[in-house]
């Protein structure tokens, strides 16, 4: 497997989920969707595409690109949820009532994403270049929302370095989320520590004492 730098041209906004969007999290999702495979099929062909250390895949989180003429932009994006409202019929004798926001009759009309407005983003990984290429492509899009065009995938461009940028990038910044006993000390006080999945199906794997990125960015001319 070879030191790869993965640079994906982003086509559309993205909206961002609570933690950072991870390079094999986006791998397994275009294996899963793409297929009917089962969690454990799906890892096994993504032990075939990236390395790993110690059970963490070598690949980095997503890191912005920006240039004087593409900068990152922050925006909010919302969505209507309800195209009708109900009126209930409550009885006047109870003292108190509760309104739940997500669903029911009081339902919110609209849903608000916030969303990051970019030219280009970045990975970092060890891995096969054609592999994690045709995957990406397989996927298409990338963050929430994305079957409604949002966070589309345009060019891909994979090169080969010479080191190895998966976990520590060229900047000297934490590039992905790592168990605290992987984590030099001095990175330690620059970055923010939870509890996390650190592996994909992040949803649902094991949940450790991590170390997580901050929001990375890199200025390009």
């Amino acid at each position: 497997m070879k030191n790869l730098h993965i640079s994906v041209e982003i086509l559309s906004p993205i909206l961002m989920p609570k933690y950072p969007i991870h390079l094999d999290a986006l791998l397994y999702a275009a294996l899963k969707d793409n297929s009917d495979m089962d969690d454990d099929a799906v890892l096994e062909i993504l032990d075939r595409v990236l390395d790993k250390q110690d059970g963490v895949y070598k690949a980095s989180a997503m890191r912005f690109l920006k240039s004087n003429h593409f900068p990152i932009t922050d925006m909010e994006w919302t969505f209507a949820t309800r195209t009708h409202w109900e009126e209930w019929e409550f009885s006047t004798k109870e003292k108190s009532k509760t309104i739940v926001t997500k669903g029911g009759g009081f339902r919110k009309r609209v849903t608000s994403h916030n969303g990051i407005l970019t030219h280009a983003v970045d990975f970092f990984a060890v891995g096969e270049p054609q592999h994690i290429h045709y995957l990406l492509k397989c996927l298409g899009f990338i963050g929430l929302n994305n079957n409604q065009g949002f966070g589309e995938i345009g060019e891909i461009d994979i090169l080969e370095i010479n080191q190895d940028f998966s976990f520590i990038d060229e900047q000297d910044e934490l590039a992905r989320c790592l168990p605290i006993n992987m984590v030099p000390e001095e990175i330690q006080n620059t970055v923010m520590q939870i509890t996390n999945s650190f592996k994909p199906p992040y949803k649902s794997s094991e949940r450790l004492l991590t170390y997580t990125p901050n929001f990375r960015t890199k200025h390009i001319f």
